[in-house]
């Protein structure tokens, strides 16, 4: 029995010895030491030894279990070294038709997309952009567009605000009063921004969104006006065969106010989540500017006339690249973003 225990010790050291890497050094070790290896063999016959050999043999046998795990330990960390030592000299070549790196060019996402086009449109008609700050006082967003405190028209908007006086804007509409005030008549201007309220999100639905409207002042505007630029934008971007309608709609700081719907290009009319079943998406609200407002931004409403006119550039991409839910455009999901 010692002498087959020394003929393994001296047979296992010189494989150690000679593995050139970690593969190598696992078989080694499960042959020693896996359940069916040498080392639980050679346990397995300690029970026929003589009694009077077993003094002898065990510590002997422990001895060799011992120096072979050490032999494999050392040897596993010898060649780790010689491995870090070649990673620190080794350079990562990413040129050459060794990699074939496939060319990404970016874009523009596609809500700023189809913004920019909007924009472009209505500057060949002479308006220009305005912008309005996102944190805004509730006499800007509410007050001076003749919805005063306790007016129930402001139930129309769930608003987030952030203390008693200042709000996250609900409408791009705070910018109205400010723009009659520094430009004065006749006015012709643009907002496109962003804005902000509770919303319980779904298909047609978000928290944070973005709203495009004009202003149009100048003597004798009428709703003819309105209905001309509504046609000249719905067919511009979606399309000659657009279909349309035009109902009567309540908005306090409009009067008249008229909705401005498109049959769902999704159900064509049959009805789908999109649309919420009834077949048509309100596009846009508009109408001739309250007297009020008028009032409140410097202009005599008995000589000068205007028009307000907006809408979603989230739900008009939705209809003009056919996506069926809104939330995506805010996702960051480069899958959807890049096709």
């Amino acid at each position: 029995m010692e002498e087959k225990i020394s003929q393994i010790q001296k047979e296992y050291l010189e494989k150690i010895g000679k593995a050139q890497n970690l593969k190598e050094l696992d078989v080694i070790f499960l042959e020693l030491f896996g359940k069916n290896g040498i080392i639980n063999a050679l346990s397995a016959e300690f029970p026929k030894l003589p009694k009077e050999e077993l003094p002898e043999i065990g510590p002997l046998f422990n001895k060799i279990k011992k120096e072979l795990e050490t032999a494999i330990e050392k040897k596993r960390e010898a060649i780790r070294e010689v491995g870090y030592k070649k990673l620190e000299t080794e350079k990562l070549v990413l040129q050459g038709d060794a990699l074939q790196l496939k060319k990404r060019q970016g874009h523009f996402h596609p809500v700023t997309q189809f913004e920019k086009e909007t924009i472009d449109l209505f500057e060949k008609l002479g308006f220009i952009q305005f912008e309005a700050p996102h944190i805004d006082t509730d006499e800007n967003n509410f007050g001076l567009l003749n919805i005063p405190e306790g007016h129930p028209a402001r139930d129309l908007w769930d608003t987030l605000y952030i203390d008693s006086k200042l709000l996250l804007r609900t409408h791009t509409s705070n910018g109205q009063v400010r723009a009659m005030r520094k430009y004065g008549v006749p006015l012709r201007i643009m907002i496109i921004d962003r804005c902000f309220r509770y919303e319980n999100l779904d298909a047609r639905h978000e928290h944070t969104f973005e709203q495009f409207e004009l202003v149009y002042i100048d003597k004798g505007v009428s709703m003819a006006n309105l209905q001309y630029l509504s046609e000249y934008f719905f067919k511009a971007l979606l399309g000659q065969d657009i279909q349309a309608r035009l109902r009567p709609k309540y908005f306090p700081f409009v009067e008249p106010g008229a909705g401005v719907d498109s049959e769902c290009i999704f159900c064509k009319g049959k009805g789908c989540k999109v649309c919420g079943g009834i077949g048509w998406l309100e596009l846009a609200g508009a109408g001739m500017i309250h007297p009020t407002v008028l009032k409140n931004g410097g202009i005599d409403p008995n000589i000068y006339s205007g028009i307000a006119w907006g809408f979603g550039p989230l739900r008009m991409a939705m209809l003009k690249y056919g996506v069926e839910d809104i939330r995506k455009f805010l996702s960051g999901d480069l899958k959807f973003l890049t096709k």
